[in-house]
């Protein structure tokens, strides 16, 4: 069995910068005979922290399945992964002619391509949950690096199977302190602070540091400015996923006063590894303040190596 492959770095527009991502094909006439474990051993041997299984449009159907894996496991949903699989489909127009929508194990992503910009703005699937009942302290609890004054942080779920430790930091010198998530390589899939019972008790757990910068006017509207930095089992470049979850937090915990938005995000994340990533993010509330209507996700993506994967 062959495919082939492309990858991507994503959350940029400069080659060997950003979040690198493989894409793998897989036609239709090998999608029944891809099993889950070769899926997982290609993953676990490209080694990125994610690749996509990208599926033939089936007969009838508007959307394209897609496959999310890390080296470990199958993940539900991940946003660098669905930027680059959108980026790729949309440069790739006679493979996937006029296609707008793919679908994961957490949803159907719509999303829509700004040619001149070369970037993909997707509608992500969100289930929105904030975790109450065993968050874990602060790291680093001292008011000159810890701006909120909570002794906790907020543990937040973007999806069922996508959680994340938010830990704000008071400026770019704590930033740059961790070497480490707050939970050990062995704990990130035992889900043991998730609250149990609650249904997003499962999957993945990571940690998201960010450092609010404030706001930044981009032309006639004003952007908050993070800058966030993601340790899970490795410090990843760029994370979709983390930064929806942070920026949903952040527009669920702002004054109702201020309506239902759409509130506006620019996360800048990968600096202190050589791999800068932009990461735009725009969420909607609902109109009683207690919940997500929308999350949009945005970035762009550049080709960077072609192959093919021989599997036995």
């Amino acid at each position: 069995m062959e495919l082939n492959f492309t990858t991507l770095d994503v959350f940029t527009e400069t080659r060997f910068a950003g979040n690198p991502l493989g894409v793998v094909r897989v036609p239709a006439s090998l999608r029944s005979k891809l099993t889950e474990d070769q899926k997982q051993k290609i993953a676990s041997e490209f080694n990125l922290s994610e690749i996509t299984f990208l599926h033939d449009v089936v007969p009838g159907e508007s959307f394209a399945n897609y496959d999310i894996f890390t080296p470990r496991s199958r993940m539900s949903f991940a946003g660098h992964p669905t930027i680059g699989t959108a980026i790729y489909i949309c440069q790739h127009p006679t493979l996937f002619p006029d296609l707008r929508q793919i679908k994961t194990v957490a949803g159907l992503v719509s999303f829509e391509y700004d040619e001149a910009q070369k970037t993909v703005e997707v509608a992500i699937p969100h289930d929105v949950y904030l975790h109450k009942q065993k968050l874990l302290p602060h790291p680093y609890p001292e008011p000159s690096r810890n701006p909120t004054g909570e002794s906790t942080v907020p543990l937040v779920s973007i999806v069922k199977g996508m959680a994340f430790n938010l830990v704000q930091l008071a400026d770019l010198d704590s930033l740059a302190l961790p070497t480490e998530g707050l939970l050990p390589f062995a704990d990130l899939y035992k889900f043991e602070h998730l609250d149990p019972g609650s249904g997003w008790d499962v999957g993945y757990t990571g940690t998201f540091y960010f450092t609010d910068l404030g706001y930044q006017k981009n032309g006639e509207v004003s952007q908050r400015q993070l800058r966030t930095r993601s340790l899970g089992s490795r410090e990843d470049p760029g994370t979709g996923s983390a930064s929806a979850a942070l920026c949903c937090y952040l527009t669920l915990i702002e004054e109702k006063s201020k309506g239902k938005g759409p509130f506006l995000y620019h996360l800048r994340q990968g600096v202190e590894m050589g791999r800068p990533c932009d990461i735009y993010v725009k969420v909607t509330r609902r109109e009683d303040g207690e919940g997500i209507e929308e999350v949009k996700l945005k970035g762009g993506a550049v080709e960077v190596m072609e192959g093919i994967v021989h599997v036995d």
